[in-house]
């Protein structure tokens, strides 16, 4: 599945959210685990956006695929585009054609020349259930019609929250978390290893479904 693309969409990135000019830093630790995503829906981008800590504006700090590079460190307020109403509702949401959904902020991806026809996004929480931020995924490769997907991605967005729980030393060490479809549970020990643990399951969803 693919989106759209376009040119000269620098020119409109101003308006459509501004660059974070240092409040926020964008997370290259956190990378490894969200491209781990992407690969595990075959989707075309996933990124991390995370919420600042007066709850009001909503940060991209990680990022991989189509537009990666041109969504980091873009601010918009919470509650605009899908990311920001998941960070205002605190709900997932699986969204098949974003050209009909009124939620969509359409400039914010048109900036980053890479426009989805389908979006996947989850809250990511701490292990207190306090909102960090929001795990997105565009245009996955997967059937969006059935439950699984968002159950999945929900999970994802669990072992992220766990990481940024260590991250700012609100966690000892990040306790086990269940994956998916019988996997065992596992001591994240780091990105890394997050990482390959969400490898691993992209290759058991993949072999179910084959």
């Amino acid at each position: 599945m693919s989106g759209v693309n376009h040119s000269g969409a620098s020119n409109r990135r101003e308006s459509a959210g501004r660059r974070d000019n240092g409040a926020m830093e964008t997370r290259p630790d956190l990378l490894p685990a969200v491209a781990a995503v992407r690969d595990l829906f075959g989707a075309a981008a996933a990124s991390c956006a995370l919420v600042a800590d007066a709850g009001d504006r909503l940060t991209f700090v990680a990022a991989s695929g189509a537009g990666a590079d041109r969504i980091l460190g873009v601010e918009l307020p919470v509650g605009r585009g899908i990311a920001g109403w998941v960070a205002m509702t605190d709900q997932a949401i699986a969204v098949r054609d974003v050209a009909s959904d009124t939620r969509f902020a359409r400039d914010v991806a048109e900036a980053t020349e890479y426009v989805p026809r389908s979006v996947l996004a989850v809250p990511v929480s701490s292990g207190q259930g306090d909102m960090l931020g929001v795990l997105e995924v565009l245009d996955p490769a997967t059937d969006l019609g059935s439950g699984w997907p968002l159950a999945v991605l929900g999970t994802c967005a669990s072992l992220v929250g766990l990481l940024l729980d260590r991250s700012q030393g609100t966690a000892e060490r990040l306790r086990p978390a269940e994956l998916a479809a019988g996997l065992a549970d596992g001591d994240f020990r780091s990105t890394q290893h997050a990482a390959e643990v969400l490898s691993a399951v992209a290759e058991h969803l993949r072999g179910r479904r084959g």
